[in-house]
């Protein structure tokens, strides 16, 4: 029973016994001895109603619980609400083979019994606790935590005892008739050793962009565009438009919509077939169109840069000159950190991508806008589940550099600051993302074996296979030309990009670098895109001069 509960259970006596006075005084007067009596009586109805609901959580937690040994050795870190509701839940749950021995809390004093169970100190008296003791399982308690003090603390615990368990518990905006308990505890993700906080998101403005209005999502089968659909969808859209050249990923994504009342309509189609997108805007007409249809894996475009240009280039180009046509409200392309200062061809057609966008802004009705942010987690192709597998596997987990270091954010903030950006803008920007501090990916390497209890270069070891083709050990958000001007959140800055091309030179640029794509040259091709980013950068096989012919094209001889 639970305070609510015993609050009912006053209210109600009190009512009927304050109805039971008013009837039987308008019959005949009371004395004052009956008045008395029938307070005592509802006072002992309160006790006995009270008595007979608490009964069997006293016998669970009491008797039930008090002899069962369990085997398991856990300690709890935090013993105000969350971490008492949960000592309460595992000393009746059976199935849980869990002995709380200690808890910790440096809110609370010391020496303090909980439940039978002991509080013996703060956090420094916990590690000196799993220091002396054979602890087995740790439970963070502390929903509110700061991620960066619970990396502190998974990492002062790990390096203490590498092979024990930590559960945590999740951020709980209430704990009412609904207590906190076993169920709710989770593994450590990667997440919360990343030490970065949750964004804030005015879903406000986010909502009243996208409400009621049809939205074109290309790419929506990968990792950013299904997010993109599933965020919308929460967001009631007239219409919501999944594209992707992809049929078996915009299967599995229109599925978990089947028995929803959002309908997502899925096209498949790549945004480089001019003829197949024009019949798609004008039988959509959509009012939003997020693209982040791209090739994004580094190394597997620089053995196929012709492939890049295609699709980041000419799709861009495609989907934003009919964005225009169609009188499109706004545009809002993905973007990447490494269209800063490129040095892979991945890179150079991204920042080829804004060029596009900057420079048809302006030229319509269509506001255009770019969100550049870095590496997500847990995206396809992406690290960390290539170092899943490699643990999975027995290792050897490979990172290329010991001192490469990339940004990352989780999969669903970055879409929803994708979004708030798309709100905030009003043509013409390319919005940075705050991705806080860069993370190195030896240590994301060491971090992911030790969640799986294991021990880096003991249990599991690691390789070093060097920097791959066109990889850079630090990625940036900025070119060093550029500055940010802030905006109206705090994790969302405006890039100062210099136009350098009208659109009219920019497609004559991106006519010539089409034209060469058949030629089987790729150096060519790639003086032709630094032509365009003057910041692209490139180990060149060939020690010829660049020759401007009569026509423009820039040519190699």
């Amino acid at each position: 029973m639970s305070v609510r509960d015993l609050s009912r259970i006053i209210v109600g006596v009190v009512l009927g016994g304050g109805a039971a006075f008013g009837i039987t005084n308008s019959f005949w007067e009371m004395a004052n001895y009956e008045y008395a009596f029938t307070t005592l009586f509802l006072i002992n109805a309160i006790l006995t109603i009270g008595a007979f609901r608490i009964s069997k959580r006293m016998y669970y937690e009491l008797l039930h619980t008090t002899n069962k040994q369990k085997n398991k050795h856990a300690i709890i870190f935090g013993a105000e609400c969350e971490g008492e509701q949960i000592l309460r839940d595992i000393l009746k749950n059976d199935q849980w083979d869990v002995s709380v021995r200690a808890m910790f809390d440096d809110r609370v004093m010391s020496g303090l019994l909980l439940h039978g169970v002991r509080i013996l100190g703060g956090k420094e008296e916990m590690i000196d606790y799993i220091r002396s003791y054979q602890v087995d399982l740790l439970i963070v308690a502390l929903p509110e935590i700061p991620k960066r003090e619970l990396k502190k603390i998974i990492d002062e615990v790990k390096a203490v005892r590498p092979s024990m368990d930590i559960k945590v518990l999740p951020s709980f905006h209430s704990l009412t008739d609904d207590p906190v308990g076993v169920r709710h505890i989770r593994d450590v993700s990667i997440e919360d050793i990343l030490g970065r906080e949750p964004v804030k998101i005015d879903m406000g403005s986010i909502k009243a962009s996208i409400q009621g209005k049809s939205v074109l999502v290309t790419g929506a089968g990968g990792s950013i565009g299904s997010e993109l659909v599933r965020q919308c969808a929460n967001l009631n859209p007239g219409k919501l438009i999944a594209l992707d050249v992809d049929e078996t990923e915009l299967f599995h994504l229109q599925n978990e919509f089947k028995g929803s009342a959002i309908q997502v309509t899925p096209c498949v189609a790549s945004v480089t077939d001019e003829q197949k997108m024009d019949m798609i805007l004008d039988r959509f007409q959509p009012d939003v169109v997020f693209h982040a249809a791209a090739y994004k894996h580094v190394p597997m475009m620089e053995s196929f840069p012709e492939e890049a240009i295609k699709v980041n280039v000419g799709g861009t180009r495609t989907v934003a000159s009919l964005a225009c046509k169609y009188e499109v409200d706004k545009f809002v392309m993905v973007s990447t950190d490494k269209a800063v200062n490129p040095t892979n061809v991945m890179g150079a057609t991204k920042r080829v991508a804004e060029e596009i966008c900057m420079a048809y802004n302006g030229t319509c009705v269509t506001k255009f806008i770019s969100v550049r942010f870095g590496n997500v987690l847990g995206s396809r192709g992406s690290v960390i589940p290539i170092f899943m597998d490699q643990i999975k596997n027995g290792g050897p987990v490979t990172v290329t550099d010991p001192k490469m270091k990339r940004y990352f954010m989780t999969i669903p903030e970055a879409v929803l600051l994708v979004m708030q950006a798309g709100s905030m803008g009003r043509g013409g920007e390319v919005f940075v993302l705050d991705m806080g501090e860069p993370v190195k990916i030896l240590d994301m390497a060491k971090d992911l074996i030790r969640l799986h209890n294991l021990k880096p270069n003991e249990d599991i070891s690691i390789e070093f296979t060097g920097i791959r083709p066109g990889e850079k050990l630090f990625e940036e958000l900025l070119n060093a030309e550029e500055g940010v001007i802030e905006t109206d959140h705090e994790e969302i800055f405006k890039a100062i990009c210099s136009r350098k091309l009208t659109r009219e030179e920019l497609e004559s640029k991106i006519s010539q670098l089409f034209n060469l794509l058949g030629s089987e040259n790729p150096e060519a091709v790639r003086y032709l895109l630094k032509s365009i980013v003057p910041t692209y950068s490139f180990e060149s096989t060939l020690v010829e001069e660049e020759v401007e012919d009569t026509d423009g094209s820039v040519m190699i001889g």
